[in-house]
C-alpha cells in the first residue's frame, strides 16, 4: 500500500473512531430512559369511566434475564389478567395490553410513588394516576400476583414417528386467560437444544418473553434428545421442514389457540428451516429468523472460526485469540494515554493507535483466511468422496493438521461427525432455493458481532433471495453475537471475563414489537 493510500486509510479510521465515539455519547444522551427495573411492584387507582369508576391494577415484574413484564388486573373478564409489554421512554413508561387492545402511557411523579398518565382503548381514553403498593413482604405480592401463563408437556406426531405416543416432545406455554391466542413455534439451531437445564438458551429466554406478551409458545426437544429421544435424529432438512408443519398443525387444532396466527421463529439452522417453511403449503403466518444462512452450507461451515468444535460447544481457540487482540489494544490504549499525559501530539498519537488497530485488524483477517481456505478444500474433499471410509481418513489427517493440538481420538470423532449423512446433506444445501415462495410477513435479524453466521455475508442474498416478498424486514442489532446476546466489552475480553448468560434486552423487545404487529387483531 502506497504511503499516500496508507494515510488515506488512517484518516479515515480516525474519522470512525470520532464516530463511534459520537455514537456512544449519543446513546448516552437517550440513557435517560425510565429504569424499568424502578416499576417492579403493583400500582393501582381508579380509572374514571361513565357512570363511576373501576379499579385498575398492574403488577411488574422482573425476569431472570434482565427483561420486564407486566400483567394488568380489571374486574372486566376480557381484561384480566391481560399480559402487558413494558416500553421506557425519554421520561415516561408504556404499558402495553395488544391481546386486548389496551395501553397506559404514564409518568413517574412524586419521587416515583406514582404514575401519571393517559389510558387508552377502543373507543375511550381517559386520565388514570395509579399508586405504588407497599408490599408487607415479597412472599406477600408473590402470592398476590397470578402465574403469568401455565406450562405443559405435549407430544406431537412426526412423519418417522406417526404414533403420538413416540412422537416429539416438548414444552407448550399457554397465556393465562381464556383466548384464543396467537402461537409461535421455536425452532432450534445445529447443537443447541438446551431445555429448561439452567444453562443459556436463547429460545428458553424467548419462550419465557414471549408467552409473557400473551403468545402461545411451542418448544420441541430436537430429534434424539430429551423426550424425542425415540424419534431417529435427521439427516436432512426436509425431515425438520415436515417436524415444523407437524408443530404448526398441532398447535392449529389446539383449543384455545387462533389457527389463523400460527407463526414460526427460528434460531441458526432453525431459521433456514422456519423459512422452508414458509415456502411449502399451509405456511406460517409470520415467519421469524434469526441469524439464518444466507450462503450455501459448505461457504458458511468453511467460515466458521473452528471446524473442530461440537455444534454450541464454546470457540476456545478463538475465544483466546480475540482475548489476546483485546489486550493488545487496551495495551496500546494505556500507552496513547500516558503519551499524551507527557505533551505528546495528539494528531499523531491518535494515527499510531489507528495503526496499531489497522495492524490487529490485519492481522485477524489473514488468520480467518487461512483457515476458510484449508478448511473449505476439508469439506470439498467430503463431498467429493463418497467412500465414507476414505473420506473420514483424509478429514482426521488434515484436522490434526489444521489444529496440532487435536488428540488423534478427537480427530477421528469429529472427522465421522463431518462425513456423517446430516453434514454431506448440509454441504450442498441452498438456502435461496425456495426464498422465492416465501409470502407471508417475515422478520430476518442478525447480529453484528455474529461471528458463526456474519451478517455482511448472509444478509445480502437472503434479502436478494427474498425481494419479491413486500413484507419483509431486514435489521441488524448492533454488537450482537450468534446467540443473541451482547457480547463482553473490550475491556472484560481482555481480563478473560465470560459471557453474559442473559438475551440482549433489545433482541427480545424487538422481535416481540415485531411479532406483536403480526399477530393483533
Amino acid at each position: 500500500m502506497s504511503p499516500r493510500n496508507m494515510n488515506k486509510l488512517l484518516l479515515l479510521l480516525i474519522i470512525a473512531a470520532f464516530t463511534s465515539a459520537n455514537s456512544h455519547l449519543a446513546g448516552v444522551a437517550r440513557a435517560g430512559a425510565v429504569d424499568k427495573a424502578i416499576l417492579v411492584g403493583q400500582w393501582t387507582g381508579p380509572l374514571p369511566v361513565p357512570g363511576g369508576s373501576r379499579q385498575i391494577s398492574i403488577t411488574v415484574s422482573q425476569l431472570s434475564d434482565g427483561s420486564t413484564s407486566a400483567t394488568l388486573h380489571v374486574a372486566v373478564a376480557r381484561l384480566n389478567n391481560s399480559p402487558m409489554r413494558v416500553v421506557s421512554n425519554a421520561d415516561s413508561v408504556v404499558f402495553y395490553a395488544d391481546n386486548v387492545g389496551c395501553r397506559f402511557a404514564g409518568q413517574p411523579v412524586a419521587d416515583g410513588q406514582q404514575l401519571r398518565g393517559q389510558w387508552q382503548q377502543p373507543g375511550f381514553r381517559a386520565t388514570l394516576v395509579l399508586d405504588r403498593v407497599p408490599p408487607t413482604n415479597a412472599a406477600a405480592v408473590a402470592q398476590e400476583a397470578p402465574a403469568a401463563y401455565k406450562t405443559e408437556d405435549v407430544r406431537v406426531s412426526s412423519a418417522n414417528s406417526p404414533n403420538s405416543e413416540i412422537g416429539l416432545g416438548g414444552t407448550l406455554n399457554m397465556p393465562a386467560g381464556a383466548g384464543p391466542f396467537p402461537a409461535i413455534v421455536l425452532l432450534s439451531d445445529v447443537g443447541t437444544a438446551e431445555h429448561l437445564d439452567g444453562t443459556y438458551s436463547l429460545l428458553t429466554s424467548l419462550a419465557d418473553y414471549l408467552t409473557r406478551q400473551g403468545i402461545a409458545v411451542l418448544r420441541l426437544d430436537d430429534r434424539g434428545t430429551g423426550r424425542s429421544e425415540a424419534v431417529p435424529r435427521a439427516n436432512t432438512g426436509t425431515e425438520l421442514v415436515a417436524d415444523a408443519q407437524s408443530a404448526m398443525n398441532f398447535l392449529r387444532t389446539r383449543p384455545g389457540i387462533d389457527p389463523m396466527r400460527v407463526g414460526l421463529l427460528g434460531h441458526g439452522e432453525g431459521a433456514n428451516v422456519a423459512l422452508l417453511a414458509a415456502a411449502q403449503a399451509s405456511a406460517p403466518a409470520f415467519v421469524v429468523a434469526l441469524g439464518a444462512a444466507g450462503v450455501t452450507g459448505q461457504e458458511l461451515l468453511a467460515r466458521q472460526t473452528s471446524l473442530v468444535n461440537q455444534p454450541g460447544e464454546p470457540d476456545t481457540a478463538q475465544a483466546t485469540f480475540a482475548r489476546k487482540q483485546a489486550q493488545l489494544m487496551a495495551l496500546a490504549r494505556r500507552e496513547a494515554k500516558k503519551q499524551l499525559a507527557g505533551g505528546a501530539n495528539a494528531e499523531q498519537v491518535q494515527i499510531r493507535l489507528a495503526q496499531e488497530q489497522l495492524r490487529l485488524s490485519m492481522e485477524a483477517k489473514k488468520r480467518s483466511d487461512a483457515l476458510y481456505k484449508r478448511q473449505y478444500a476439508m469439506l470439498e474433499i467430503i463431498r467429493q468422496t463418497s467412500d465414507n471410509a476414505q473420506a473420514r481418513a483424509i478429514v482426521a489427517n488434515m484436522l490434526k493438521q489444521i489444529y496440532p493440538a487435536l488428540s488423534s481420538a478427537t480427530a477421528q470423532t469429529r472427522a465421522g461427525q463431518l462425513t456423517s449423512p446430516w453434514y454431506r446433506s448440509f454441504l450442498i444445501f441452498n438456502p435461496q432455493s425456495e426464498l422465492g415462495k416465501v409470502t407471508c410477513p417475515a422478520l430476518l435479524l442478525h447480529g453484528t458481532a455474529d461471528t458463526q453466521v456474519p451478517a455482511a455475508a448472509n444478509l445480502t442474498p437472503l434479502e436478494k433471495g427474498l425481494k419479491a416478498n413486500k413484507r419483509v424486514n431486514i435489521q441488524k442489532l448492533e454488537g450482537v453475537n450468534h446467540y443473541f446476546q451482547m457480547p463482553a466489552s473490550e475491556q472484560a475480553l481482555a481480563a478473560g471475563t465470560e459471557q453474559p448468560s442473559v438475551a440482549s434486552t433489545d433482541a427480545l423487545e424487538t422481535i416481540g414489537e415485531w411479532v406483536f404487529q403480526q399477530v393483533k387483531q
